[in-house]
């Protein structure tokens, strides 16, 4: 049985440093709902490009878990009941357009000649890694770590020989995130020793052990939203939670992956709370409210720490090697042409398609500023900025942002994101 009383105490993390996590949550709540949108955005873009109008071919298994894991057909589904039918139509109107830029832009650049078609599309999200083999290289044959394409377009000419062309594919009504770099990388990055920015991961994690968070990183990360279940609902909140998944076993169903994580840990917070005295159980639900504040703050500061560490190694970079950085990470040399396909949502529901060739994406956007004077700047929160004159206005601007964020929760390994102009 759980004892939570044994680790939790009252709330001592200052209140700016509470307000700027409960900013982060909102934020994070925000990002999920973005992430759903892209995700399906991406599958139905592949459809609108397919020679059949169908989902993208795929190098994925069938899985019951989270909602982007399994066939586009099991993502799509979960996705399209997820987001609701006013959405869906919204996001698959913007992906049809999209689809059209991008064929336009294809025979503008050359990928389609007269003769040629687009034979297939292929949902390659899962990258290639230096031991593993990716989408990539299962669907062209070649590894490539640089590529980021979400979707691979196969054209075949009028004597059936075949080329492709990679897409990476936004949606959404901000700037585009361009990658989303490990500790490891952003370490390589800033030309820190391996294992700098990991040991305030592990410092953290050190602190949630003492915390009584236990388990993998996803178990903790349910523990987590448990006791925050507590501070929102109380216990009752929690019973409801734990019954609606129930319902689902007794109505002979087997619980996803996540919600199987979520009734685990609901189950074992009543457990904890209903073998107390009556007299503490008020004090049980508080303390656990806490903890979970406590546990967001320390992510929180972990991350601080990293960025402090990533900013004062890239201030001994040259502006050459800041520029190479930044362009490295959004014009990478692929082993095929790369497009960046933006569905740009506008105020009134509408959108913009913004399609771009990738490898001359970053020199594009550099020739708008003095890129002699391109220098990192540590930012508030968790980011690190780099700025360079304008080109015309000769103020000190953004050229780029490099963010590190949570992965997923209180728990995960943070992970960078680098977006232009931030």
């Amino acid at each position: 049985m759980l004892k939570f009383k044994d680790f939790l105490r009252e709330d001592i993390t200052p209140r700016s440093v509470n307000e700027e996590v409960l900013l982060e949550m909102a934020a994070a709540t925000k990002e999920t709902d973005s992430d759903d949108k892209g995700k399906l955005h991406e599958i139905l873009l592949a459809k609108h490009l397919h020679p059949e109008s169908r989902l993208p071919d795929h190098h994925r298994s069938f899985s019951e878990n989270e909602e982007h894991a399994g066939t586009p057909e099991q993502v799509h589904d979960r996705l399209k009941e997820k987001v609701g039918m006013k959405a869906y139509n919204e996001i698959d109107s913007h992906a049809k357009q999209t689809a059209g830029a991008i064929k336009k832009h294809f025979q503008d650049q050359g990928h389609l000649s007269e003769g040629d078609h687009i034979s297939n599309v292929f949902w390659t999200s899962n990258a290639d890694k230096e031991n593993t083999a990716g989408d990539h290289e299962k669907t062209v044959g070649v590894k490539d770590v640089n590529s980021n394409a979400d979707l691979i377009t196969r054209i075949t000419d009028k004597n059936g020989k075949q080329k492709h062309v990679g897409i990476s594919a936004k949606y959404g009504s901000q700037e585009p995130n361009f990658r989303n770099p490990g500790l490891d990388s952003l370490e390589k990055m800033a030309g820190l020793k391996s294992g700098t920015l990991n040991s305030h991961s592990e410092a953290h994690k050190a602190q949630m052990d003492k915390l009584g968070y236990n388990g993998s990183a996803d178990n903790r990360n349910y523990q987590t939203k448990v006791d925050e279940m507590a501070a929102k609902g109380g216990i009752d909140a929690i019973r409801a939670e734990h019954a609606k998944h129930q319902g689902v076993i007794d109505g002979g169903k087997k619980l996803s992956g996540k919600n199987k994580l979520m009734h685990q840990n609901t189950a074992a917070f009543i457990q904890s709370h209903d073998a107390l005295p009556e007299k503490e159980r008020a004090s049980f639900v508080t303390q656990a409210a806490s903890r979970a504040a406590q546990a967001r703050a320390s992510n929180l500061e972990s991350r601080k720490s990293m960025v402090k560490d990533f900013h004062q190694s890239l201030t001994k970079k040259t502006p050459t090697e800041l520029s190479s950085l930044i362009k490295g990470a959004v014009s990478p040399d692929t082993h095929i042409p790369h497009i960046v396909a933006h569905s740009k949502v506008k105020d009134d529901g509408s959108a913009d398609s913004h399609v771009k060739p990738m490898h001359s994406l970053a020199d594009e956007h550099f020739s708008q500023f003095d890129m002699s004077t391109l220098s990192p700047h540590l930012g508030a929160g968790t980011s690190v900025a780099f700025k360079a004159k304008h080109a015309r206005t000769g103020k000190m601007m953004n050229v780029a942002r490099i963010n590190i964020k949570s992965s997923s929760g209180a728990h995960k390994n943070a992970v960078g994101s680098l977006k232009l102009k931030d």
